[in-house]
């Protein structure tokens, strides 16, 4: 891999004063070039010249499951937002799992022109619009801003005979095809991990394929499988606890305390195996400008805020990026690329 790429699941974060809820719509979502009726309180809201400001409540979109880290980190925005007074109306959690997020997308596509939806927005998430050559991709929506680097780690059971990454390298060479790596399919950062380690260490590992990574997640604590990869914030606890053991991270350097312990692959000699992801928001296509503007500014002051840094950022070991619309784009259609290279590598795409 050319660079390291700036591209974040089982804890949930109890946080009780966000307003959540699950949609169960089952209209389906206009595809693109269909077009989407924007209402006419948004078509007034973008025509204000004093600019954007909400007038209802926001649904705010995860194109994922309740508890994954796009759940989580949906839920801490919306918290912060709260905490911090820069919403002054209710932030209404959507989740619209499925697809590898192509029914979030979908459902976010529909609502065109509409300054009161907002999505997360992730490395994986758009990769997979292209790899599962979905209707709906980056290029449908609009960017809104970018707020942090997440990394992953490679773990073991604590009790498992792999000591370090050597030892399972070692061993999935004398044993090819014996060893097992568990993850949600090849449209998943955890298949690229399994291709590059399997590339670049010479491994011989068998990838299983789960309906998520929680699930691939309980197959590794009952012993069904031997490997996971996983964001930090979804397994801290089961480390601190002694249930798991990281043998690598990811990211270009080290995590902070208390996973500054773990390696990176750089530290292990294998400095091409690096993947991050970025977390970011996006909204529907055709927001108006002054949204788009209104909310740049809230999620920069997020960014900024002491609330995000600690019980974020710093909680769940991300690095802190801020980026604007205009730099979120840029650096969307970069990831993309950059992903992009290592599914044709993998062989998930042409």
């Amino acid at each position: 891999m050319k660079k390291p790429i700036s591209v974040l699941l089982s804890s949930v974060i109890a946080l009780s004063l966000v307003s959540a809820c699950s949609s169960q719509q089952t209209a389906a979502p206009a595809a693109p070039g269909t077009g989407g009726g924007a209402n006419t309180e948004n078509q007034q809201g973008s025509a204000a010249p004093a600019g954007f400001v909400p007038t209802k409540d926001i649904e705010f979109v995860v194109p994922y499951s309740p508890g994954g880290g796009s759940d989580i980190n949906a839920r801490t925005l919306a918290q912060v937002m709260k905490n911090e007074k820069l919403v002054d109306k209710n932030i209404m959690i959507v989740n619209k799992p499925g697809g590898t997020g192509a029914i979030g997308n979908a459902y976010t596509f529909s609502k065109k022109g509409d300054a009161h939806t907002i999505m997360t927005w992730v490395s994986g998430q758009q990769a997979a619009t292209v790899v599962n050559n979905a209707q709906v991709t980056l290029k449908d929506l609009t960017p809104i801003a970018t707020l942090a680097v997440d990394s992953f780690l490679v773990l073991v059971k604590a009790s498992s005979p792999y000591k370090t990454f050597d030892d399972l390298v070692q061993a999935a060479k004398a044993n090819p095809e014996k060893i097992t790596i568990g993850g949600a399919g090849a449209t998943q950062e955890d298949y690229l991990i399994y291709h590059m380690i399997n590339k670049h260490a010479g491994a011989k590992l068998k990838y299983v394929t789960f309906n998520s990574g929680g699930e691939a997640m309980t197959a590794l604590m009952g012993g069904h499988i031997d490997v996971v990869s996983s964001n930090p914030n979804e397994v801290i606890a089961q480390i601190e606890a002694g249930e798991l053991r990281a043998l690598a991270t990811t990211s270009e350097e080290r995590l902070s305390s208390p996973l500054d312990n773990i390696p990176s692959f750089k530290d292990v000699g294998y400095p091409e195996i690096q993947l991050t992801q970025f977390r970011a928001v996006a909204g529907p296509p055709d927001m108006p400008k002054e949204a788009v503007k209104y909310w740049e500014e809230v999620f920069k002051k997020v960014s900024e805020s002491k609330d995000w840094q600690e019980n974020y950022i710093k909680k769940n070991h991300l690095k802190s990026e801020y980026k604007n619309a205009e730099e979120s784009k840029a650096y969307f259609e970069e990831a993309l690329n950059l992903y992009l290279e290592i599914h044709k590598e993998a062989g998930t795409i042409k």
